[in-house]
């Protein structure tokens, strides 16, 4: 894939956000972390056409916690919101049982899954368009990342696992919420 997922934070992030920022771009071989310092969503558009970027997500936070993602489409005109995922139960790497650093990993997989309807779909629409996984059936690809789905209509657990090793190499979190701007 050539086109880049930027990921930032809005003003002014807590130390668990920056890491949760850091932990979300290793997990996504095709993103790129941009520390936001004082730029406008205007100088974020910019940075986003000339990194050759098909998306921007910020991270909100509530009380030093990362509380949703804001998914953002770029054209050379202007960065169009397209979803908010409200966010809970953040789980940096630190606090994961058995979690790796994800290295020398290639591509973004997910193996698609029955999820019903309501929350679970929404939810899993929304990260197959922002993270842009690549889709599987059968073994998992080796030297992956696999984005895992699990939810019901209370919320919709996302987790990264590393396909060689099947550990934890990413934060994992919950959807709550989706909301679609288009």
């Amino acid at each position: 894939m050539n086109k880049k997922l930027i990921i930032t934070t809005s003003r002014e992030p807590s130390r668990r956000t920056r890491s949760f920022v850091k932990e979300l771009t290793l997990a996504i071989p095709h993103s790129i972390k941009f520390n936001r310092g004082k730029s406008t969503l205007n100088d974020l558009k910019n940075i986003a056409v000339s990194k050759n970027a098909y998306g921007l997500l910020m991270i909100y936070e509530i009380k030093a916690n990362p509380s949703a993602l804001v998914y953002y489409r770029v054209s050379d005109v202007e960065l169009k919101r397209i979803y908010l995922l409200k966010i809970a139960s953040v789980r940096l790497g630190r606090e994961i049982r058995e979690y790796q650093k994800p290295l020398g990993i290639k591509s973004l997989v997910m193996s698609p899954v029955n999820l019903g309807s309501g929350l679970p779909i929404l939810a899993a629409e929304a990260i197959v368009e922002i993270f842009k996984p690549s889709l599987y059936q059968g073994d998992p690809p080796l030297r992956a990342v696999e984005v895992v789905l699990v939810g019901n209509s209370n919320g919709m657990d996302v987790s990264f696992i590393c396909t060689s090793s099947e550990r934890p190499c990413g934060p994992s979190f919950k959807v709550m919420s989706v909301k679609h701007y288009d």
